[in-house]
């Protein structure tokens, strides 16, 4: 950044200290200020003589407000997304108003140009501003311009900024996303309804996470990525072991009905703190590696496994450009914040005995903790914010806008594969229950619960979304969701029937004799 670049400079204060320099001794700032400052100096014998001093004067001082209003949106835009599924709205930011950049209401169809964004845009004020909100504002929020490298701030705006964090879907990949947020939400509550009072540690609220994983593995596998490690503690643990892990529904169904296992060498744990591994096909043919590490232990414990096993795999097959395997760590927003093995962890990514090529962080952000809002918890305005000690990307998304999480995803298995740093994905979504399915969240959060309680799921609001911009039928909806209840219903009755053999043997591919 030089020293003169106006659009990158945070401090006001410096930069009106600056000028009041350089108008008492114009030799007491370097020579780049010079020129900067002597761009908008314009004497009163100059503007008499011509208007062409004055014109170009106010020309600079407009391009310098829309370069700095771009550069606002891109650094503060996220402060003001919507983000919130239960509909919180964020208190404006007075550092995004265009008066702050010297225009008012007046200036608004005004020719003002680009200031830099990349979007297409018609050069006024109003359609740039509009865009930059589409961009920075809706319901995908990035954190980037902290990172110090130029070249990979510049690489994220290309980006996003082009299609304004908005691609376009083909009916068939809505179609995609839907039937996993179907699954997802079918499972949970057929869990629900059938094993009333059983721990399970519903996804219920964030069902987009299965989309989320589903994206990471198939943008991953494109990208050359032919194993990811997983790690995650147990909330969503059931629905990623059924439908990213391929653990059989009768098996997990098993475990409920109290049915024993033929188990030769399995985990032995409960069935929420289990773990699993399945070779993926992508809708392209390739294959991937998938591992889910069994996690008995608390929450965040697994985070410095996972990190080991993904070094060992490299090492073992000489990914030296750590392109092939690849870490997913799945948190919870309280643990993220609350418990020190998280920046611990994340302070090794860049030594070069631990280093990973990079980790996606996923944070399950159910805006709670056991009891305890986040107010009680932290005083940042996220719980992503104890990993800035790494300068990397956070993508904060809604997650009833399954559009936006599979955007998201991209973006963060992209980064991390051409960078090779870590990348946060913070999914502001919501728990329908409480901690586990044996507490009543009624009696601790009863306004949010009664809130929570009217609130369609994702996978409602999708379709109904889909149906009305004529992207899928209603009867394909229904047939989608007949399907997954089937499919729960004849597993159900294995599951009661038979004795399921576990399929995951601790000791297995490389490892492999060493029981």
């Amino acid at each position: 950044m030089g020293a003169f670049d106006v659009a990158h400079i945070a401090n006001e204060d410096y930069l009106e200290f600056m000028y009041k320099r350089y108008q008492e001794d114009r030799a007491s700032v370097d020579g780049e200020w010079q020129a900067y400052f002597g761009s908008m100096d314009i004497t009163p014998s100059a503007a008499s003589s011509t208007g062409t001093q004055v014109e170009d004067a106010s020309r600079t001082q407009t391009d310098r407000g829309v370069m700095a209003l771009v550069h606002a949106f891109r650094s503060l835009g996220h402060m003001v997304a919507n983000l919130d599924p239960l509909g919180y709205k964020r208190p404006p930011n007075p550092l995004l108003e265009i008066s702050e950049y010297g225009f008012s209401e007046a200036d608004l169809d005004k020719v003002v140009g680009d200031g830099g964004f990349l979007g297409s845009v018609d050069g006024t004020l109003r359609d740039l501003l509009d865009k930059l909100k589409a961009t920075y504002c809706r319901s995908l929020g990035v954190e980037y311009v902290e990172i110090p490298y130029k070249s990979q701030r510049e690489w994220l705006q290309r980006q996003m900024e082009p299609h304004l964090n908005q691609p376009q879907w083909t009916p068939s990949q809505s179609k995609h996303i839907l039937d996993q947020l179907i699954a997802a939400e079918t499972f949970e509550q057929f869990l629900h309804t059938k094993y009333i009072g059983h721990k399970r540690f519903s996804i219920e609220g964030g069902e987009s996470l299965i989309p989320l994983l589903t994206t990471l593995i198939e943008s991953g596998a494109a990208l050359d990525v032919g194993e990811i490690v997983m790690g995650m503690a147990h909330r969503g643990r059931l629905n990623v072991l059924a439908h990213m892990m391929n653990k059989p529904y009768d098996m997990i169904l098993s475990e409920f009905e109290g049915v024993e296992l033929d188990i030769s060498e399995g985990s032995g744990d409960v069935k929420y703190h289990m773990g699993f591994s399945h070779d993926y096909t992508t809708l392209e043919g390739k294959q991937v590696h998938l591992s889910l590490s069994p996690n008995p232990s608390h929450l965040e414990l697994v985070n410095p496994v996972i990190e080991g096993i993904v070094f060992a795999k490299q090492t073992h097959i000489g990914d030296i450009q750590c392109q092939h395997v690849v870490p997913v760590v799945i948190h919870g927003d309280a643990a993220f914040t609350g418990q020190g093995i998280v920046p611990e962890t994340i302070c090794l990514s860049h030594l070069e005995e631990y280093d990973t090529g990079g980790t996606v962080h996923i944070i399950v952000n159910n805006q709670i903790g056991f009891t305890a809002e986040p107010r009680e918890t932290r005083f940042t305005s996220y719980p992503s914010d104890v990993a800035k000690v790494v300068q990397v990307p956070v993508f904060h998304v809604n997650a009833d806008d399954p559009e936006a999480v599979v955007h998201a995803a991209r973006l963060a298995m992209t980064y991390r594969q051409a960078v090779k740093a870590d990348v946060i994905i913070d999914l502001w979504c919501y728990r329908r229950y409480g901690h586990n399915e044996a507490d009543d969240p009624m009696y601790t959060q009863p306004l949010r619960s009664q809130e929570i309680a009217k609130q369609p799921t994702v996978a409602t609001k999708y379709a109904q979304y889909l149906v009305e911009h004529n992207q899928i039928t209603q009867e394909e909806v229904d047939q989608l969701r007949a399907a997954r209840r089937e499919k729960l219903d004849a597993a159900l009755e294995s599951g009661k029937q038979h004795r399921v053999q576990e399929v995951m043997p601790a000791f297995g591919g490389v490892w492999k004799g060493l029981g």
